[in-house]
């Protein structure tokens, strides 16, 4: 026998044909476990949630919480400027028109719209620091003397005459705040039409519990006369009238 014929007896094609049992089931048992852990991590990236998928939807429920609780007439913060009377009765929430009447400023779905002057004792403007004053005094009465008391009692907030109409002051009629509304409902009127729905007309008066009835009264007859003859007035629900 020659060398080539021993070489081709101990490692050619007869020596790696011969395997065990024990070999043959080592390699069949390796192969069933790749085989599965394929199938697990093809299940896993299948059912697996897209973090940034999710964190899309979270900020859009976000930005319309956000967008829903800015729109919200009756979202109101108090302040020095705008403090609610008190009543038993309830405000019921609906599509309206806000009219917000500050020691300041008359605003309406939040944009000012007109200026509201204020005068005291003899003719006095009354500034920033006497309207703070008036509402620390209101909650902290021992600490002011009955002087000022009185002094910031006479606090009078009014609408100029060169925002009535025909720029006269006994006129009821504020013209920015009527120009104003009256776009408000004719957009109003517009988007119902389109809906089918019915255009009820309804403002909600935010008005700060130190503003004149006759400022008050101004406003209710601009309403009136824009379209808006459903009126409501947000106050503080109280357990005594």
């Amino acid at each position: 026998m020659t060398d080539e014929q021993d070489k081709g007896s101990v490692g050619g094609p007869a020596a790696e044909a011969t395997m065990t049992p024990e070999e043959l089931f080592a390699i069949q048992a390796k192969l069933r476990n790749k085989l599965a852990r394929q199938a697990r991590r093809r299940e896993e990236s299948e059912s697996a949630f897209s973090i940034t998928s999710l964190m899309d939807a979270l900020v859009i429920i976000l930005v319309f919480l956000l967008v829903t609780l800015s729109s919200d007439p009756l979202n109101i913060k108090q302040d020095a400027h705008l403090l609610l009377a008190r009543s038993t009765t309830p405000l019921s929430p609906e599509d309206a028109i806000p009219i917000s009447i500050k020691k300041g400023f008359i605003s309406v779905d939040q944009k000012e719209v007109v200026r509201v002057d204020c005068s005291m004792g003899a003719g006095r403007s009354c500034g920033e620091e006497q309207i703070q004053r008036r509402t620390y005094c209101d909650v902290n009465p021992s600490e002011c003397s009955p002087e000022e008391m009185k002094l910031l009692d006479s606090m009078y907030f009014y609408i100029d005459k060169t925002y009535k109409e025909d720029g006269d002051e006994n006129s009821f009629l504020i013209m920015p705040l009527m120009a104003t509304l009256e776009d408000k409902v004719k957009q109003q009127q517009d988007e119902n039409r389109e809906l089918q729905r019915e255009f009820k007309g309804i403002v909600n008066i935010i008005c700060d519990r130190d503003i004149p009835f006759r400022l008050l009264a101004e406003v209710v007859h601009t309403a009136g006369t824009a379209g808006l003859s459903n009126m409501r007035f947000a106050v503080i629900k109280s357990v005594t009238r």
